[in-house]
């Protein structure tokens, strides 16, 4: 009786020509290598670097690998694999197992970035391995759908041009990428790849910024002139909302009553009944509204503030300002920040009055405009309403994105039906001979 057989997904990754090239040395061309009694395979080890590389957070340069994640994804006996590469110089531990707090983690070495760069599509033979993988990836994959979905119910307009008609340049592409200093490469030669397997992938951080992240939005910016949609080149349109603006239009929401529309819903849904409550109690002057909008929309709010706010200078002809921060022994530390113009010593001061910053000028500035601020202070000083840091910035970026992404982009697309739209943070692209008419449009 014939035995039914199946199949086992292939599974095929990036990996970089010197890391292939060092691991080959050292297994002499075998596919086994005997190390401190066990037999490692030759597969695993090329699999597992590739895993910790791609699994790397890039803020904290290292990976949590606990002994369940390595025998969910990798293999039950992992140890003399990970000794192996730390052996070899790839891989380093940099912080062991804390109870309560966190699993071993591993950081990749400078040594790892030396290796010759490129990469080799490396397929895995071993079934064993590929069992392991694929479940893997299964359960990621089922977790990236459901964010997706998310993503192509409240933003289909800004993801229904993911497909096979957006295509990148790769061998271009993967000599600019060449030129980057090393851990940019790694970063960016990896997005490279994305775009020549078409893993597509976008998700919304709805508890922190509300933007839509995408393949686009953690492409580097050299690299969009590599990018194609329907072989037509695609070009970039900034979309000018700077904080101050934002904050101006958050409050003629609040306060204007004759106002009720969709922002005036969401913003309802971002303050929460509590805080909302306690904006309007605070109250606005009104005056002093119309004018921070007057300012910002048809003058320069930073250039208005520079001929009424007293700046310092030093000898050296910098403009600067300084703040004090406390150490830890409550002794008093002066910080100072040095600029070559006027305008950029303001355009700091705004954005540290915006969160709570101290200081001479800031001080100054909260006077011209005391309302604005006081609700600015109020929002910042309220309990969490986010998993942000802060609550300020929380409202901005998330109500940034429902003005870019969720209003403009959206008309856009239905006027526009016939072309591409994409975001990248405060910018939209599409394609370069109809920029003008998106441009336009906001």
């Amino acid at each position: 009786m014939r035995r039914s057989m199946t199949k086992v997904k292939q599974f095929t990754f990036p990996i970089k020509k010197g890391v292939l090239s060092l691991i080959n040395d050292k297994f002499e061309g075998k596919k086994v290598l005997n190390y401190k009694g066990n037999n490692l395979k030759k597969e695993y080890v090329i699999y597992l670097i590739y895993y910790i590389v791609k699994e790397t957070d890039e803020e904290v340069n290292a990976v949590d690998l606990s002994s369940k994640i390595l025998r969910k994804n990798f293999i039950d006996k992992y140890k003399p694999y990970l000794s192996y590469l730390e052996e070899i110089g790839l891989i380093l531990l940099v912080s062991q197992y804390l109870v309560g707090s966190h699993p071993n983690m591993y950081g990749v070495m400078n040594d790892y970035y030396r290796l010759e760069k490129g990469y080799i599509k490396f397929k895995i033979n071993d079934v064993i391995l590929l069992k392991k993988v694929n479940s893997g990836n299964k359960e990621y994959n089922k977790e990236h759908l459901q964010k997706k979905r998310y993503c192509e119910k409240v933003r289909y307009h800004l993801v229904k041009s993911f497909n096979s008609n957006l295509e990148m340049d790769i061998e271009g592409a993967t000599n600019e990428v060449s030129t980057f200093d090393k851990k940019n490469y790694e970063v960016n030669i990896r997005m490279v790849h994305e775009y020549d397997t078409k893993a597509w992938k976008y998700s919304i951080k709805k508890e922190t910024d509300n933007r839509l992240h995408t393949n686009i939005t953690g492409t580097n910016n050299k690299l969009l002139k590599y990018i194609t949609y329907k072989n037509k080149k695609l070009s970039e349109v900034d979309i000018k909302t700077s904080q101050p603006l934002l904050m101006y239009v958050i409050l003629k929401n609040i306060f204007d009553d004759s106002l009720n529309n969709e922002s005036t819903i969401f913003l309802e849904k971002k303050l929460g009944v509590e805080l909302l409550g306690k904006i309007k109690s605070n109250g606005i002057d009104f005056e002093e509204l119309d004018n921070f909008g007057d300012v910002i929309l048809n003058k320069d709010l930073y250039n208005y503030l520079v001929s009424r706010v007293k700046i310092k200078k030093d000898n050296n002809e910098y403009y600067y300002y300084y703040y004090e921060k406390k150490k830890n022994n409550d002794e008093s530390n002066k910080k100072y920040e040095y600029f070559d113009s006027k305008r950029d010593l303001i355009k700091s001061c705004v954005m540290r009055a915006l969160y709570r910053g101290k200081g001479d000028e800031i001080t100054l500035i909260k006077n011209k405009f005391k309302s604005i601020f006081n609700v600015a202070d109020l929002i910042n000083k309220h309990k969490k309403i986010s998993e942000s840091k802060s609550n300020l910035s929380h409202v901005l970026q998330s109500f940034e994105a429902h003005v870019l992404l969720d209003l403009i982009a959206k008309d856009i697309s239905v006027k526009h039906k016939d072309i591409p739209l994409f975001s990248k943070h405060d910018s939209l692209i599409t394609y370069k001979s109809t920029i003008d008419e998106v441009r336009d449009f906001t």
